[in-house]
């Protein structure tokens, strides 16, 4: 059988494969497949893909509490307790070793980037998080008033002109950048001579400060630790240190807060997007800036460690050879150990990324949708891996690229997608990468939200406002498989078919006859059945419905060309 001829009276299917729409019907593979839903083909086999259990079973902090149709994010913030938004909201855990907080930091709810400890974050009974803090902080007001009393230094001391400032200290031991020097306020001060610093009132907002951090100039001009000052009032305090047993210098002078709502600073808003890079460096961007971290030290984004693109950032994932940044044009690729030393270039492909919540970390690679087709990303560069599939119409058409949302699971990129306004067009797909034919399958059912839960390895999905555990029940899914175009030469009119299946509850096989439905048949045994006649075509199709596993499938004249 060549190019789907049927040479003989008939045809048998013996393996099954994934859709193909790009190609003519006519011209597919045996095996492949016009349209397919709900289908788990690894096998070869037809098997429904599993169906889902709902996940309600823990305590009143469980999501399933408080998720509804409007729920877009969830994260696992413990093994009971999870997190909730209904903003797309990008989630990671302190990159900072031993943390005793158990921080966690997000951006895209509200207006700032924000983070918390798990005593913050879980707390009451939910929704979670219950409460949570602005990330970094604001350049401190300036020091006051400093006056100097020179009587408490030693006969002989000598005197040099010195400066103070400040930062600002959280409860979580986070140090903000220094105040600003005022040139007025540079004093002439003997070795062990008393200073009082009229300090202001603490940065307000949504900060949790704990205490203030006093430094001062040595003899070199270099800003050294002189004391901490518990509390957050405006008041006095003072300092007799001597220069020889001043503290470290201070190693904040850069610790910027990443962008957020103040538009006069930042005019393309907030952080999103924040992402854990190897090192201990996390990532995020704001319009056409990528901002990094330092390394270890996630609520600090200084100046040196920022880079910016031709066109504005929709997305950021890091992979294997670095963090891959989409664009509204094309895509780049940043790497690097030395936050302040990241080199990026640039991607010669024209595949921006039309959706942040299509672009998925896959582990070595990242996978994204583009106006033309799905993307992959990887230390070999960049491929439109739907090219053999859809073509960019159908794509375009029927996959609503600018509204694709996606998850990993099992080494598959699964989505979902609508034209954004009609949820009658609601519905999903499975890519695998390395599926070869098995590659793209559809999905009848559509989800809000996802997270992948790679301690457990399992995917959750918000489907309908309910939390369920994708794939996990042993019952499967109702599918529908329905296989290229056979062509004959010459009329025929089939007269039997068979279908060998593991089981026979829910079977239902239909053939078409030159594009219209001759005969619809429940199967519920192995047997021979008969097709009607009284037509003859030379154009044939099935399609394959139901839940039981199917093995072969035998269209033919008659009964005894049935092998």
């Amino acid at each position: 059988m060549s190019a789907g001829i049927i040479n003989v009276a008939g045809f048998k299917l013996t393996t099954f494969s994934g859709l193909n729409k790009k190609v003519s019907p006519r011209l597919l593979p045996e095996d492949v497949a016009q349209d397919t839903q709900n289908v788990f083909l690894d096998s070869g086999r037809i098997e429904g893909l599993k169906t889902d259990n709902n996940h309600s079973s823990e305590p009143s902090s469980h999501p399933a509490s408080h998720i509804g149709s409007t729920t877009r994010t969830i994260f696992r913030a413990t093994s009971s307790n999870w997190l909730t938004f209904t903003e797309d909201v990008d989630i990671i855990r302190s990159p900072i070793k031993e943390d005793s907080f158990n921080r966690i930091y997000f951006t895209g709810s509200g207006n700032f980037p924000k983070y918390g400890g798990q005593s913050n974050l879980i707390s009451g009974s939910g929704p979670y998080p219950a409460a949570s803090f602005r990330l970094g902080l604001p350049t401190p007001g300036a020091i006051t008033s400093v006056s100097v009393d020179n009587s408490t230094a030693a006969s002989g001391a000598a005197t040099n002109s010195r400066a103070y400032i400040y930062t600002e200290i959280t409860t979580f031991g986070e140090e903000g950048p220094p105040s600003v020097v005022n040139s007025t306020q540079i004093v002439d001060a003997a070795n062990g001579a008393t200073i009082t610093l009229a300090l202001p009132a603490a940065s307000s907002g949504n900060l949790s400060i704990s205490k203030r951090r006093i430094y001062r100039t040595d003899v070199n001009g270099v800003f050294r630790f002189v004391k901490d000052v518990s509390g957050t009032s405006a008041g006095n305090t003072t300092e007799a240190v001597l220069d020889d047993l001043l503290g470290e210098e201070i190693e904040s002078a850069d610790n910027l807060a990443p962008p957020d709502d103040v538009s006069g600073d930042h005019p393309d808003g907030p952080m999103l997007g924040i992402t854990a890079m190897p090192n201990g460096i996390t990532a995020g961007f704001s319009g056409n800036t990528l901002l990094f971290s330092e390394a270890f030290l996630p609520h600090s984004y200084p100046l040196a460690n920022q880079l910016t693109t031709k066109e504005d950032i929709v997305a950021i994932a890091s992979i294997a050879s670095g963090l891959l940044v989409t664009t509204k044009g094309k895509p780049l690729m940043a790497s690097g150990t030395d936050p302040s030393a990241i080199a990026m270039v640039e991607i010669d492909a024209n595949l921006p990324c039309t959706n942040k919540r299509s672009l998925v970390d896959m582990g070595e690679y990242a996978i994204y949708a583009s106006p033309d087709g799905l993307v992959l990303a990887s230390n070999s560069g960049i491929q439109l891996i739907t090219e053999q599939i859809l073509t960019r119409d159908q794509w375009q058409s029927e996959y609503y690229p600018t509204n694709v949302e996606a998850y990993e699971y099992e080494g598959k990129y699964i989505a979902f997608t609508y034209d954004g306004s009609n949820n009658s067009t609601k519905k999903g797909f499975i890519f695998d990468p390395r599926g070869g034919k098995n590659a793209f399958v559809n999905l009848d059912f559509y989800a809000t939200a996802g997270f992948n839960d790679r301690e457990e390895d399992r995917l959750y999905l918000v489907i309908d406002g309910v939390l369920k555990d994708f794939a996990s029940n042993a019952t499967r899914r109702t599918y529908s498989w329905k296989s290229k175009v056979f062509y004959s030469n010459r009329p025929i009119s089939p007269g039997v078919a068979k279908v060998s299946a593991d089981s026979y509850s829910s079977l239902t096989f239909k053939l078409f006859a030159d594009g219209s439905l001759k005969h619809t048949q429940t199967v519920t045994n192995a047997n021979i059945f008969r097709l009607p006649g009284g037509y003859q075509a030379k154009s044939f199709e099935i399609q394959l419905e139901g839940t039981d596993t199917i093995n072969e499938v035998c269209v033919y004249e008659s009964p005894q060309e049935i092998t």
